[in-house]
C-alpha cells in the first residue's frame, strides 16, 4: 500500500482544513445562514430559468441504452425538458435564459444513482470489526470465523448480541439519533445523504421519517418521495410479523396501494454452509414469506444471501394480487455484497438471480459493515462477479456474461456486457423496482431531473475490459464528480461548477488525503426544521456527541471508561435537558440500564470518531478491506482507529486469499 499520512495527522489536518474552508466559503460577499437558507439564490441558477447541460456525454440508461456524442440536456422547474444530441435543439425547444454548463465528451452524464438499500441511522459510524471472541459453541461458531446469519451478531431472536456490536453500533446510533438521546436523527440523516450526494446517490432508502431531513437533500424512498405506494420495509425478521400488521399489507397490495415492499430476508449462509449445532436455516425465512402470502411482484428481497437458484426462480415468477394489475416483472433482489462478505465470509449468488432474470438492484446497507456509497460498491460488486474466489465461478451460467471458449472479440463482448448490467443496479433497475421508472432512473424527457456528472477517469481499465462509459462510472470516486442535482437543483459538485450555479450558497469540503475540493448545498429556503443549519455546524454537533460516549474520562488509549465514569455533556442534552435535575450517579445508572455494562461495572459505551464524508478518507476501512493486520499484535493496523481495536475476524480473506486486496 502507498504510504499515507498518519490517521491522527490527517484528522488533525482535516479538520483545519474544513474549519478554514468553511470559513472561506462563510466569508463570500451573500453567504451566510440568511442566503444560505434561499436554495438557488444569487445570480446563477434559476428553477423557473432552468439549466442547460451543454456538450457531454449523456448515457441515457433509457430502454434501449442508447449514448448520445456531445449531449444536451435542458431541465425547467426540475424537469428534464429535452434531451438530444448537436448543437441545434429538436423544432419547438426553446433554451431561453437558461443557465449554461458547458461541458465536454469525457464528461460523462448519468442519471442520479438510486440507493435501494441503506441505514442511515447508523451511517455516522465507521467499520464494526467481527471480534474474534464472539464464539458460539452451541451454534457450533468458534469466534475465529465467519457468522451464518444476521441473529447471531445483533441478538434480534434472543441470541446475545454482541457486545461490541452494541457498544459500537446500536448503542452510539440510538443515543444520538432518539429523541431520548441526543435528538440529532435529522442531523444524522443529513450528514449520511451528504456523503451518499457526493458519491453521486440522489435516493436512499431505509431513513427514518424525520422534518429536518425529509426530501432536504436526496430522495428518501420509504418517505413519500414521489407517492405514498412505498410500504414500510420489515428489518425486523419474518417470523415476529405481526398477523394484524400482515393483513393490512396484504390488503395494501390488493388494494394497489402499494408498488414495493421491502423486506430482510434470508441473510445468511445457505443450507448446505451451516454448521452441525446451527439450528436456524436463514433460506427458510423464504418459505415462510411464501406461505404468508407476500411473494408477489410488489415484493423486494434485500439481500437473500442463503436462497438456491430455485428460489429466485420463484422469485421470478411470482404473479400478483392487487387489483391494479402487475408489472410481470416478478419479485425483485437487492444486493449488498460488502456487508455480506465483511459479516458471513460469502454474498448472494446473484449470478443464479440473473440466469433467473430477477431484477437485481445494489445497496450499500450501512457503513458499520458496508460501503460508505454505491461508487464504492459499484468496485466490490464487480470485484465479487468476476473474481473466482466469490462469485467469479458461476458466471457461465449467464450466456450474455460467459467468456470460456469465447473469441476475445466476444469475451470482451461479455465483459462490457457485464459492466453495462453493473450499471443497471444502480440506475435503471431501482427505478424500475420502485415503480418510478417513469420518474427517474433513465434520461429522458418528461423525467425529474435528478441527475450526476462526472469526469472520465484516467485510470485505464483491467487487462481484457473494454473501456466504456459503464466502465468509467464503475471506476469513478468522489474525486470524479463534477455535478449532483436532485430535481434539478445544484446540490453538489466541483466548485468552480457550484461557483456559478449557486454563488455564496455552498460550503467547500476538502479530502485530506487525496487534495480535492467540492462545494456542497445543504441548506434550504423550505420550511423545515433546522433548514438553515449548515454542514459544519451539524458536523460539530455529531462530532461532539460520539466523543461524549467515552465520559468525561475517557481512557487515553480508548475503550470504556471507567466504572465510575461520569457523562456531563449526554446528561445536560438528552432528552431535550430533561436528565440535567439528576444527579450525576442517578443519571449514570439510568444510561446503564439503557446501554448495559460489562463485567467490570463500566458502561458498555466509548468515545467514536465520526466516520469520514468522503471514501478517500476513510483510511480506517481501507485497512480493513486490504485486511492489514500488525504481525505484532495481530491487530488491524491502523495506528489512530476510531475506537479501541480488539482481536477480530477478516471474514472477507478466505483460503484462498484477499480478493478485496486491490479494491482501489
Amino acid at each position: 500500500m502507498p504510504k499515507r499520512w498518519g490517521m491522527a495527522e490527517r484528522r488533525s489536518k482535516a479538520i483545519l482544513i474544513v474549519a478554514l474552508t468553511f470559513a472561506l466559503a462563510s466569508a463570500q460577499p451573500g453567504a451566510g445562514p440568511a442566503a444560505a437558507a434561499s436554495r438557488g439564490g444569487g445570480e446563477g441558477w434559476d428553477p423557473h430559468r432552468g439549466m442547460l447541460i451543454s456538450g457531454a456525454t449523456v448515457v441515457t440508461m433509457d430502454d434501449g441504452h442508447a449514448v448520445l456524442p456531445h449531449g444536451r440536456v435542458l431541465i425547467r422547474d426540475g424537469v428534464i425538458v429535452a434531451v438530444w444530441s448537436g448543437v441545434e435543439p429538436p423544432p419547438g425547444v426553446v433554451v431561453g435564459g437558461a443557465s449554461r454548463v458547458e461541458a465536454t465528451p469525457s464528461d460523462l452524464l448519468f442519471p442520479g444513482l438510486i440507493n435501494l438499500h441503506d441505514h442511515p441511522r447508523e451511517d455516522i459510524l465507521e467499520a464494526w470489526l467481527p471480534p474474534a471472541s464472539d464464539a458460539r459453541p452451541d451454534l457450533g461458531k468458534t469466534g475465529r470465523d465467519p457468522y451464518a446469519n444476521r441473529y447471531q451478531w445483533n441478538g434480534a431472536t434472543g441470541i446475545r448480541p454482541t457486545l461490541e456490536y452494541r457498544r459500537l453500533v446500536d448503542n452510539p446510533a440510538g443515543i444520538l439519533s432518539e429523541p431520548v438521546g441526543l435528538g440529532l436523527g435529522g442531523e444524522v440523516v443529513k450528514y449520511a445523504e451528504v456523503a451518499a450526494l457526493l458519491a453521486g446517490e440522489t435516493a436512499i432508502q431505509g431513513a427514518p421519517r424525520n422534518p429536518e431531513s425529509d426530501h432536504v437533500l436526496a430522495r428518501n424512498v420509504d418517505n413519500d418521495a414521489f407517492n405514498t405506494r412505498i410500504a414500510a420495509p420489515l428489518v425486523r425478521p419474518i417470523t415476529t410479523f405481526p398477523g394484524p400488521a400482515l393483513e393490512r399489507l396484504r390488503s395494501a397490495m390488493v388494494g394497489g396501494r402499494v408498488d414495493a415492499w421491502m423486506v430482510h430476508l434470508a441473510e445468511g449462509v445457505r443450507d448446505a454452509a451451516r454448521r452441525p449445532k446451527d439450528g436456524v436455516s436463514s433460506r427458510a425465512e423464504f418459505d415462510i414469506l411464501r406461505a404468508d402470502g407476500l411473494l408477489t411482484d410488489m415484493t423486494v428481497v434485500i439481500h437473500g444471501t442463503a436462497l438456491e437458484r430455485t428460489d429466485f426462480a420463484a422469485m421470478r415468477a411470482a404473479g400478483t394480487n392487487r387489483n391494479r394489475g402487475g408489472d410481470g416483472r416478478g419479485a425483485k433482489l437487492v444486493w449488498s455484497p460488502l456487508s455480506n462478505l465483511l459479516l458471513y465470509g460469502t454474498t448472494t449468488h446473484v449470478y443464479d438471480a440473473l440466469a433467473e432474470d430477477v431484477l437485481v438492484s445494489l445497496g450499500t446497507d450501512w457503513t458499520p459493515s458496508g460501503s460508505r456509497s454505491l461508487l464504492r460498491e459499484l468496485k466490490v460488486a464487480d470485484a465479487s462477479l468476476r473474481d473466482p474466489r466469490l462469485l467469479g465461478h458461476e458466471r457461465e451460467s449467464v450466456p450474455l456474461f460467459a467468456i470460456a471458449g469465447k473469441t476475445e472479440a466476444d469475451r470482451r463482448d461479455s465483459e462490457a456486457a457485464l459492466d453495462q448490467a453493473l450499471v443497471d443496479m444502480v440506475t435503471r433497475n431501482p427505478a424500475r423496482t420502485l415503480r418510478w421508472n417513469d420518474r427517474v432512473g433513465s434520461i429522458e424527457a418528461g423525467r425529474v431531473a435528478d441527475l450526476v456528472m462526472v469526469r472520465r477517469p484516467t485510470a485505464a481499465p483491467p487487462v481484457g475490459i473494454p473501456l466504456t462509459v459503464y466502465r468509467s462510472l464503475i471506476q469513478s470516486t468522489e474525486a470524479e464528480v463534477e455535478l449532483v442535482l436532485v430535481g434539478g437543483d445544484p446540490l453538489v459538485g466541483d466548485v468552480d461548477r457550484m461557483a456559478l450555479l449557486k454563488p455564496g450558497d455552498f460550503e467547500v469540503l476538502t479530502s485530506a488525503t487525496d487534495g480535492f475540493t467540492k462545494a456542497v448545498d445543504v441548506t434550504t429556503s423550505l420550511p423545515v426544521p433546522e433548514g438553515d443549519e449548515t454542514l459544519a455546524e451539524l458536523t460539530d454537533e455529531l462530532r461532539l456527541g460520539l466523543a461524549a460516549l467515552g465520559g468525561d474520562e475517557p481512557p487515553a488509549g480508548g475503550g470504556p471508561g471507567p466504572a465510575d465514569n461520569t457523562y456531563d455533556y449526554l446528561q445536560a442534552r438528552v432528552s431535550g435537558g430533561a436528565a440535567a435535575f439528576l444527579t450525576r450517579s442517578a443519571f449514570r445508572a439510568a444510561l446503564a440500564d439503557s446501554v448495559g455494562t460489562l463485567p467490570n461495572g463500566s458502561l458498555n459505551l466509548e468515545r467514536i470518531d465520526l466516520v469520514p464524508l468522503l471514501a478517500a478518507d476513510d483510511d480506517f476501512l481501507e485497512h480493513l478491506l486490504h485486511a492489514d493486520v500488525d504481525p505484532v499484535t495481530g491487530l488491524l493496523a491502523d495506528p489512530t482507529p476510531p475506537y479501541a481495536l480488539y482481536p477480530a475476524v477478516l471474514n472477507h480473506v478466505g483460503p484462498a486469499g484477499n480478493p478485496l486486496e486491490n479494491l482501489p
